[in-house]
């Protein structure tokens, strides 16, 4: 162990003085010596995004541990203090015994303090073992090896989620050599949850914690505005509507008595170390790989594991045709039943009735990637891009379908050993062109399940042809396609070019079939959004009791429920077929499961380079891209000012940005604070009617329990306007310009506007438009418009691109902004450094492009281009509605290098250094 660096010194000297203090110093000091500063809140706010070594924190970890907190400088000032009184104490008063009892105390002091510093150092060593985790999943370091265990890992198939919440916030542990989990768990959302011991904490008020007894019941919680006679009421009926859903239809019963049997021992995971080649990616190991007593080694284990995991999918099942009425054999299969047709039958309109069809391969292929993830207890990604409709515009944000699907899907992935992610990154007023140029900019790396659903905007099959494409060209998977209405004819030429896997919804929306409340008009209440509920910690401005969006074209909750229903019963259909698989396989072959059933690499690489292969001209992605259509097999990059969008923090134009000399970073300058942190509660009005069947409820049912844990809701931090960051100098790399070349210096007057406060991912842990002036706190919804904006006087915005392959850089632009908008220029009289001329005109029709513009693109410290609007306005064109993509740098030599580069890009608005001469970049997309 390392000795202690010069902060622990001081918290040695701290602690050993507040111990003589405590017990040595008289009553009658007037210093104010005493015990050891209180740790931190764990209420404060913290970033959604923080990395994993601050997530690690002490104050943020379910480990009981705790460390003393680093001294600040009042703290060290009262540390001089107590050493004098110490001192002066000592000479006057001190005898033979009072020494003796000083020296145990010292003593004492300092093996505590080692303690601590011992125990930082374990923590440390744990906090670096999960980043490395963290770099494993997204494949940049190969994942550590079985040696270093985690004393802490949740069991591989034992709940990591009870509550009637979501979403899973645990990180399961790898079952191919991931065994330290992060605290908080490894999902993009990166939400931190803090797990209290019981007893701890008893006096945080109810707007910072909720209880995660699974026997409680959500509209039991503390923020809600109930009576005490309510609230007990409620919780009775919840905790009887529990034990009913177990009587009817059973609970999950697992349980691994490893560790009982080997003294605490965890369960062996595959060593890394071993392991070279292509084998490493996606965790595709074989066989010999797994060493002995693995979990998937284990025919006990196995067995009960899939026991269990059909049973489950059964109950899930049952209770989704019951709440819809489908209770003979015949309904369940004609009305609820999932089709899977050969490719000679076809699919689509082809298909009557049943909820979902797909392809005979496809689903294989889905039953396939199913197992992968079983098999490496890995997260499994499902990811909708789409329209208004998809977004789930008129409804709050978790009522649309795919929060749905997460909410009833999330504890079968969970019990069956994987992480579910689902992302709805709709937006609405346009359709998915902006976001799937680039590539994994915005629906993100990993992408398992990729639903289109933008039929109202895309009609023809260009769009829908760059959709699809980028979906399997760009990223570390390749996902199958799932059509929601208009776009089986673009994935039907796909399937023919490349292979690719796909399948759709079948028939409309569907209402359920109560059995109480048997007088329910659906049409006279299509919507029950709600904009706020009664809470006892939160008091907001005036909330408006309507809601807005509710557009006749829009579906209201009970069609998103039923979609919801459709896309879960395809994914428990395949399901029960893998296990089913599965267990065959283990009769005849024995554990662990063959690679053949759930490898992936090698069909997924053969999809991707038939695509990569394609005549781009010829393809409808080419003739909507006919002035740069390699854009078309080209695996895409990009980023964006727009939301929803994948990781938001590390997925934004400004992540990219090279910082100026001084260490300016462009911010956002029109940030609100939020109102309030963390989770909402369940609103009351949205509940399952009393007596009705309750499948979220059926999903995650467990035997009951006594013990109580509770759950820190405050994960996100209360972020307030600012107008930019700067980082290091430093730190900051300034590359010498080679000779001849021009240097180009980053500017410091770029800056992003139009942002929403939050952390809007589009997942159903996103916390978004909770600005303190919203009349809607609750909405939910993630779609937001920001931009980079600069003008004459920004200077250059320089951007480092990394892997570049085909030297294609693009942005989709914004030139009508009003002259004189960007307020990081207002009083500027020169580029970085200039005034306001007096010629605002914010509310003037969108302005044209001065005679003076000037526009200039720079690649690795040499100006490309200069051009003047004219030449300007020839690189843009628009290609759909509200999208003027900017071709700023095609180079068609690059890709002959045949390699990766990292490259400085850069821009600038020239002329003659005016604030009227405005630009706007939402997006920017390179390859």
């Amino acid at each position: 162990m390392d000795p202690p660096d010069e902060a622990e010194a001081l918290e040695l000297a701290s602690l050993i003085e507040e111990t003589i203090s405590d017990n040595v110093i008289s009553n009658n000091d007037n210093d104010g010596v005493g015990g050891v500063d209180a740790p931190p809140s764990r209420s404060q706010f913290r970033s959604p995004t923080a990395g994993y070594s601050q997530r690690n924190n002490n104050n943020f970890r379910r480990s009981p541990r705790s460390s003393a907190a680093p001294p600040s400088a009042s703290d060290n000032d009262q540390n001089n203090n107590n050493q004098n009184n110490a001192s002066q104490y000592s000479t006057t008063y001190f005898g033979f015994f009072s020494r003796q009892a000083l020296l145990l105390l010292n003593l004492a002091g300092v093996v505590l303090l080692l303690m601590i510093i011992a125990n930082k150092a374990e923590n440390a060593n744990e906090t670096d073992a999960a980043e490395k985790t963290f770099e494993v999943h997204h494949g940049h370091l190969s994942p550590p090896s079985s040696s270093s265990q985690s004393q802490h890992s949740i069991g591989f198939h034992e709940p990591s989620l009870e509550n009637i919440y979501g979403a899973n916030h645990y990180f399961k542990p790898k079952g191919v050599g991931y065994p330290n989990a992060p605290r908080g768990g490894l999902h993009p959302i990166y939400m931190v949850d803090i797990m209290i011991g019981e007893g701890n904490d008893d006096n945080n008020t109810a707007a910072e914690y909720y209880n995660d007894d699974y026997e409680l019941s959500p509209y039991a919680d503390e923020r809600l505005k109930l009576t005490k006679e309510e609230r007990i009421t409620e919780q009775q009926e919840w905790k009887q509507k529990l034990q009913d859903i177990r009587d009817n239809y059973g609970y999950w019963d697992f349980k691994d008595d490893y560790k009982e049997k080997n003294k605490g021992k965890d369960r062996p995971v595959v060593d890394w170390a071993t392991v070279v080649g292509e084998k490493k990616k996606l965790g595709e190991v074989d066989k010999d790989d797994f060493p002995k007593d693995a979990w998937q080694t284990d025919d006990e284990y196995v067995t009960n594991v899939l026991n269990q995991g059909k049973k489950l999918i059964k109950r899930v099942q049952d209770g989704i045709y019951e709440e819809y009425g489908w209770e003979s054999a015949d309904d369940q299969r004609n009305k609820g039943g999932i089709h899977i047709p050969d490719a000679t039958t076809g699919g689509g309109s082809a298909v009557k009735g049943g909820v979902a069809w797909m392809y005979e391969k496809s689903f294989n292929a889905l039953v396939k990637k199913l197992l992968n993830a079983m098999m490496t207890n890995d997260h499994f990604f499902v990811t909708l891009g789409g329209h208004s409709a998809a977004a789930g515009h008129g409804n709050n944000f978790h009522q649309g379908y795919m929060m749905e699907f997460q909410h009833i899907m999330e504890p079968v992935f969970d019990r069956l050993g994987m992480v579910l992610v689902s992302a709805n990154l709709a937006q609405g007023g346009m359709g998915t062109l902006q976001a799937a140029l680039a590539g994994t900019g915005i629906y993100g790396f990993e992408r398992d399940f990729v639903l289109w659903d933008s039929s109202m905007t895309e009609k023809d099959g260009k769009a829908q042809d760059l959709f699809m494409r980028q979906a399997l060209l760009s990223g570390q998977r390749v996902p199958i396609l799932f059509d929601m209405g208009g776009g089986k004819a673009s994935m039907e030429k796909i399937r023919n070019e490349a292979g690719a896997h796909f399948g759709g919804v079948s028939g409309g929306g569907l209402n359920p079939k109560f059995k109480n409340a048997t007088t329910f008009n659906f049409a006279e209440n299509k919507y029950n959004a709600a904009c706020w509920t009664d809470r006892v910690d939160i008091k907001p401005d005036v909330q408006y009791p309507g809601f807005g969006g509710q557009a006749s074209w829009h579906p209201g909750n009970w069609v998103h429920q039923s979609t919801a229903r459709k896309i879960s019963l395809l994914f428990l259909h395949a399901m029960d077929e893998a296990l089913t698989l599965w267990e065959k396989a283990a009769s005849s072959d024995g554990n662990p499961l063959d690679g053949k059933h759930w490898h992936l690499q090698s069909e997924e690489d053969t999809i991707r380079d038939t695509l990569k292969k394609a005549n781009a001209t010829n393809t409808e992605c080419g003739k909507l891209f006919d002035f740069i259509p390699r854009v078309c097999t080209s695996p895409m990059k990009g980023a964006a000012e727009w939301a929803p969008r994948h990781n938001p923090d590390h997925s934004s134009i400004r992540s990219l940005v090279k910082p100026a000399p001084n260490g300016y970073v462009p911010g956002v300058i029109d940030i609100q604070e939020q109102a309030y942190p963390g989770r909402d509660p369940h609103i009351p009005t949205q509940r399952v009617f009393k007596g009705e069947v309750d499948v979220a409820a059926i999903a995650r049912s467990l035997a009951p329990r006594n013990s109580k844990r509770r759950r820190s809701l405050s994960s996100t931090n209360s972020l307030g306007a600012y107008h930019g960051r700067y980082l290091d100098v430093d730190s900051v790399s300034d590359k010498a310009a080679a000779p001849g070349e021009s240097k180009i210096i980053p500017g410091e007057g770029w800056t992003g506007k139009g942002h929403p406060a939050g952390f809007c991912d589009g997942t159903s842990n996103a916390i978004c438009y909770r600005e303190k002036s919203s009349h809607c706190l609750m909405s939910g919804h993630n779609d937001a418009r920001g931009m980079m904006q600069g003008d004459g006087l920004s200077g250059w915005l320089v951007l480092e691109l990394k892997d570049v392959t085909e030297g294609i850089f693009m942005a989709r632009m914004e030139s009508y902004h009003p002259y004189n908008s960007n307020k990081r220029t207002e009083g500027w009289k020169a580029v970085n450094n200039g005034r306001d001329d007096g010629r605002r005109k914010l509310k003037a029709p969108p302005p044209p492009l001065l005679p003076t513009f000037l526009f200039e693109v720079a690649v690795n410290g040499v100006i490309q281009s200069s051009w003047n609007s004219t030449e300007y306005q020839a690189q843009c064109h628009y290609i759909s509605y509200n999208n003027a993509i900017c071709v700023l740098w095609d180079d068609e030599q690059w890709p002959l290098k045949n390699e990766k580069e990292d490259v400085e890009f850069a821009i600038r608005l020239g002329g003659d250094g005016s604030r009227a001469d405005m630009m706007a970049l939402t997006h920017v997309y390179y390859a």
